[in-house]
């Protein structure tokens, strides 16, 4: 016969094995995903860099590398996926495990992407969420230094009259083009517009004089002006900028106009915030830290350190305010 003492000592043990059980499911029950966020990261994060290395994005890349190595305590490797205006490698972004462990870096036609390229194999906006601004750069109108073009009066002059100028970009659709374009709707001029397969070929042929022109962003074409091979006639940001400063903005002639490159990083979209926010703050610190923000600087960049609701919104209005431009100005790959 069951004691008194038994009785009690079964009364409060049963619910405390119920308890433990239902922690034990509790915790089986725990996604893959959920486990990851709460040790991110426990090993190596790849970054994949769409473009060439050496490129203006990658550069940007391996100036963090190391940074966002030590604050995150796990290697950071980059992975360079080249190809289809970027888009291969963003879709190896898109297709990766939302856990943090693959990440990415973009710049300003990621923006674009959708309006040019009508079968991409993921939705930009909706397989892909921006972790940060990263920095951005204002772009400049230079011609060879042995152009007859000496000021920007001189170009809109002759691009007053059709087929009387061109242009270099690295693309369809690629910023090189757009703001080029949106430079010519403003000033009511016209440009032929000349395609390369990347900033090098297009820099080498302007600088033989073989194209008339490039609107580029400052990193690209900085050190051939101060070389004295490229003149630089106008720069887009809203206002002069220090690293060029006898050089007018576009603004100064066209009241509003305003463009830059950027470059972000971005996640598969159903990274958790946890993630997404230890990440966006590792790199943003990464980026504020005074001698890598130097160098930026001096390369040509503006740090912003823009977090993901920042990423997401300069993401949305972008691909807004080029897509009306890639209509109205019927821009298609060639």
């Amino acid at each position: 016969m069951e004691t008194t003492a038994a009785k009690t000592i079964r009364r409060f043990a049963l619910p405390r094995l119920a308890a433990a059980a239902l922690i034990t499911v509790t915790a089986a029950s725990m996604s893959p995903a959920t486990a990851r966020a709460e040790t991110w990261p426990a090993r190596p994060v790849t970054l994949i860099v769409p473009y060439a290395a050496g490129g203006t994005v990658d550069k940007v890349a391996r100036q963090i590398q190391e940074g966002l190595r030590k604050r995150l305590a796990q290697p950071v490797m980059i992975d360079n996926r080249a190809g289809a205006g970027g888009t291969i490698g963003t879709a190896q972004i898109a297709r990766s495990a939302p856990d943090g462990y693959t990440i990415g870096m973009v710049f300003d036609g990621f923006a674009t992407e959708s309006h040019i390229y009508p079968k991409l194999p993921y939705a930009s906006q909706k397989d892909l969420t921006g972790v940060s601004y990263m920095v951005r750069s204002p772009m400049v109108l230079v011609v060879p230094a042995s152009s007859p073009y000496k000021t920007l009066q001189d170009y809109v002059a002759a691009a007053k009259k059709p087929d009387a100028v061109s242009y270099a970009s690295v693309g369809a659709g690629s910023s090189n083009q757009l703001v080029a374009e949106l430079f010519h709707e403003a000033a009511g001029t016209s440009g032929t517009h000349t395609p390369y397969k990347g900033g090098g070929p297009a820099i080498n042929d302007l600088l033989g004089g073989h194209v008339d022109s490039m609107i580029a962003s400052l990193p690209l074409v900085m050190p051939y002006v101060q070389a004295g091979k490229l003149r630089a006639l106008a720069v887009t940001a809203a206002q002069r900028d220090a690293r060029l400063p006898g050089v007018p903005a576009v603004a100064e002639s066209y009241k509003g106009f305003e463009a830059y490159s950027w470059v972000a990083m971005i996640a598969p979209a159903r990274t958790p915030p946890n993630v997404l926010g230890r990440l966006a703050a590792e790199v943003n610190a990464t980026l504020r830290d005074p001698a890598i923000g130097k160098v930026l600087s001096d390369g040509g960049f503006d740090v912003i350190a823009g977090d993901s609701a920042q990423a997401n919104k300069l993401i949305r209005e972008e691909s807004v305010r080029w897509g009306r431009l890639i209509k109205s100005r019927h821009i298609v790959i060639e």
